[in-house]
């Protein structure tokens, strides 16, 4: 079964698009660092929305094949979108690249849902950029967990269909370190087993007081199962052509 911690940070599943969704408090920058420091053969480009270039060169391992780029600038006096950026990167690098963006939050803000989601679908998906070119994507939500000990849900989706979802918990350290703290089950591998809705004209699933009704109706065959005082009995009703001359049970076969 596949690990899909081990294939997010070590970049063994080859995943064109990594999103990692976090909130205010429990961030999702340390991922980011595990992912740098697994990333040695690559060209690591980070784009930078959130923070400043100098605190994200404190975050991030010391290595040279990390660039930073000052995305703040570049949207407020430049006027370049994250797509153009992407390009000027792809075309100057000669090795694989993966490209980590903190936060896409930041740059919705700035610049809207509609655009921004039409140049992240047009740069993992168009021929332009090469298929090892990687991309992790930090989306913060609104909600709030403990900063020390968090806990992940991960889930890689497969080309066919299928989605392996694994539950991890672990204490992020001051050193922007993940230690797993517990072993949790193994991955699983969930399929969507909904029923679609829009082949039919009439309903194919059941509402929940339809399933009730169902799950208290008993069936006719399971009376008989039902245990009785008499005893096992077998009722039996005479035929009009039942022959009872129990003289000669036989003699009808004119032997």
């Amino acid at each position: 079964m596949m690990n899909v911690y081990d294939s997010v940070v070590r970049g063994t599943q080859a995943s064109r698009l990594i999103l990692i969704e976090d909130s205010f408090l429990a961030k999702g920058q340390f991922l980011l660092h595990l992912i740098s420091a697994n990333r040695k053969s690559y060209d690591i480009h980070v784009l930078c929305y959130k923070n400043l270039v100098s605190q994200y060169q404190t975050l991030f391992p010391s290595l040279s094949n990390i660039q930073y780029h000052d995305c703040l600038i570049n949207i407020s006096s430049l006027n370049l979108s994250m797509y153009k950026i992407v390009s000027c990167i792809v075309e100057k690098s000669t090795r694989k690249i993966v490209i980590l963006i903190d936060s896409l939050s930041m740059y919705l803000l700035l610049t809207g849902f509609r655009k921004v989601y039409k140049e992240l679908l047009d740069i993992t998906s168009s021929d332009k950029f090469p298929k090892d070119v990687q991309f992790v994507v930090v989306v913060h939500k609104d909600s709030s967990n403990n900063p020390l000990i968090l806990n992940l849900i991960l889930e890689h989706k497969r080309s066919n269909g299928k989605c392996v979802v694994q539950k991890l918990k672990g204490e992020l350290k001051s050193d922007s370190t993940f230690k797993l703290i517990n072993d949790l089950p193994p991955p699983k591998i969930e399929e969507d087993k909904g029923i679609p809705t829009n082949l039919a004209s009439f309903q194919l699933d059941l509402q929940d007081s339809e399933k009730k009704a169902k799950e208290e109706l008993i069936l006719p065959y399971t009376l008989v199962q039902i245990p009785s005082n008499t005893g096992g009995m077998i009722h039996y009703v005479p035929d009009e052509a039942d022959d009872w001359d129990e003289e000669d049970p036989d003699d009808d076969l004119e032997i």
